[in-house]
């Protein structure tokens, strides 16, 4: 089949050009900006004991009820001693979770957290993080042998990429 046109040949091929470059782009995946990384400071206690590090963390993509992240723990002298991983889910009334630990002469540890988040506004658990820039959140958490502990945790703004 052969297509006649009065057009200039130069006004036509831009046209096919806007064609051709249209259906290519309608067909591409979207391409989705990722949630946003949040990071901060975090103190525990066991009775007399307390602990403290850094935290990170990021909803799930497309499940802003979903977090996950990671967290170390410093001596007072600033060095790593311990680290590990998280996950959080949306709760009634905040959030609960489980954590895993490694401590440097490899201990391993791991147990479940949750927080109530008394007049807390937003929607999601993602909004929460973002409220930590303001706002100190706190629980408790409880190893699998069975120790229980608090936990307070504060953002300090988007962690780097």
């Amino acid at each position: 089949m052969t297509f006649r046109t009065r057009k200039k040949p130069a006004t036509w091929a831009a046209f096919a050009g806007l064609v051709l470059h249209a259906s290519v782009a309608g067909s591409a995946p979207a391409t989705k900006t990722p949630p946003p990384v949040f990071q901060g400071t975090w103190i525990a206690t066991v009775g007399p004991q307390v602990f403290h590090g850094r935290w990170v963390a990021q909803a799930l993509p497309g499940q802003p009820d979903d977090v996950q992240g990671s967290w170390s723990m410093t001596n007072d002298g600033g060095e790593t001693v311990g680290g590990g991983t998280w996950s959080a889910t949306r709760a009634k009334r905040g959030f609960q979770g489980k954590w895993t630990a490694k401590t440097a002469n490899g201990g391993a540890y791991n147990g479940t957290f949750e927080a109530h988040l008394p007049g807390f506004k937003g929607k999601t658990l993602e909004d929460m993080f973002a409220e930590t820039r303001t706002r100190q959140i706190s629980g408790f958490f409880r190893t699998s042998s069975g120790v229980r502990g608090a936990w307070y945790f504060k953002g300090s703004g988007a962690a780097p990429k």
